[in-house]
């Protein structure tokens, strides 16, 4: 496997990691490969995939600000915006909000019925506390380092 081989596979897995399908990671990457923006074709055709599917993603990727384009004519062409800082600092506040709060509050729920809940009632309340001091600890980061982070917490993708 050659080193770009290895590089769209790593993002792919890194971006599917972090909730981006597998076509989202490759259209990252490929764009972060290239050394000029490139159209929705272009792009279509160095991962095999596509134009409709290519066009999906970059709109997710758009939306996360990952991706950039410009217009040539009627034609857009993509360019990659390497922000892995922004993917990265995104996954405590998703995991905080759409996951540990909620199901908090549901076992907050179940606990007046059933006492081994209370355990779990803890562990999740503990859990809380230790994201919203990463949170803390990034909201430093940024101010410390002028990486705005309000889009960042506000959005979804």
């Amino acid at each position: 496997m050659n080193g770009e081989s290895e590089f769209i596979e790593l993002v792919e897995k890194m971006l599917v990691r972090w909730d981006y399908t597998h076509t989202d990671g490759r259209v990252y990457a490929v764009l972060l490969l290239s050394e000029k923006p490139l159209t929705i074709d272009e792009i279509a055709s160095r991962i095999g995939l596509s134009r409709s599917a290519v066009s999906a993603s970059l709109s997710k990727l758009s939306r996360d600000y990952l991706v950039t384009y410009t217009k040539r004519g009627k034609t857009k062409i993509f360019k990659a915006l390497p922000n892995f800082l922004i993917l990265f600092i995104r996954q405590p506040h998703e995991h905080l909000e759409k996951e540990v709060k909620p199901l908090r509050k549901i076992v907050e729920k179940l606990s007046s019925r059933n006492q081994s809940f209370h355990y779990i009632l803890k562990d999740l309340k503990r859990l809380e506390e230790l994201l919203e001091k990463i949170l803390e600890e990034i909201a430093e980061f940024s101010r410390q380092h002028d990486i705005p982070i309000t889009p960042i917490m506000t959005g979804t993708h």
